[in-house]
């Protein structure tokens, strides 16, 4: 049970009266929720919390509330619509820019798989693209001075930016609204690498390639390919899962014509 304004917890009688927390029933929490074993971690099933009230034995009540969805026992989404969540990540950008004054940093938008479900986004009458339009504007302000990179696919009509993404509530078309031209977009989406590298470089954006993820040194060459049809390619990152270097001078090879041009 998640309790936060964007999240309200509502209890009523049979007879459609809502029940006050602290008077009707006791407060009520989940201090199971993200915080076993450790905060910050979400398992995907625990007991549920109790509501305790002085209510006769066997009064029925009708409850609203909100619950985190947990994608692949563990992840779970920020709401981008949330003031703490603002604040949370203003905060970070601030520290980030005060401890290493960097040339650039990359924003970790990438594969949101729920959005648009709380109260604090459904207030605001927008679609999910919208949203998350509004949500990586401010976050790339508050990088401001430096430059700022953003990983491709939650931008990309031909990647995630579209209806029916997983546990999205609504479209995420228009999403890349929210991006300037000078962020800098950090493209994965090899699959449809050459629509993916027009559309971006057509609104003017700078790209780095996300390449290798493991596979054969075939798919750079193939990257590169695709990546010498528009302007604007400006770098190439060797892109591990397994945290696999194996390959690094390699691939470094095969792109040094690249990069060299």
């Amino acid at each position: 049970m998640l309790r936060r304004p964007g999240a309200p917890l509502v209890v009523r009688g049979e007879d459609g009266r809502v029940l006050v927390e602290g008077k009707d029933f006791e407060p009520a929490a989940d201090p199971k929720l993200g915080s076993i074993p450790y905060n910050g971690e979400y398992q995907a099933w625990h007991e549920a919390p109790a509501l305790r009230t002085r209510l006769p034995e066997g009064t029925r009540l009708l409850v609203s509330w909100y619950h985190p969805a947990i994608v692949y026992d563990g992840s779970v989404m920020v709401c981008v619509s949330e003031p703490q969540t603002d604040a949370l990540l203003r905060d970070e950008a601030q520290r980030l820019k005060s401890a290493w004054s960097a040339k650039g940093y990359l924003m970790a938008h990438d594969e949101i798989r729920v959005m648009n479900w709380d109260r604090s986004c459904a207030d605001r009458r927008l679609d999910a693209g919208a949203l998350l339009a509004d949500q990586v504007k401010r976050c790339a302000g508050w990088l401001q001075g430096a430059d700022v990179f953003v990983w491709s696919d939650m931008f990309d009509p031909f990647h995630n930016a579209h209806a029916d993404y997983y546990l999205v509530r609504g479209d995420l078309r228009g999403s890349w609204e929210g991006l300037a031209p000078s962020v800098t977009v950090v493209n994965w989406n090899f699959d449809k690498r050459d629509e993916s590298l027009k559309f971006f470089a057509d609104r003017g954006h700078c790209q780095v390639i996300a390449g290798y993820y493991d596979a054969p040194l075939d798919q750079a060459k193939r990257w590169l390919a695709a990546a010498a049809k528009v302007q604007g390619v400006v770098g190439v990152m060797y892109t591990t899962w397994q945290n696999n270097y194996a390959d690094l001078e390699a691939f470094a090879e095969v792109c040094k014509p690249f990069c060299g041009r």
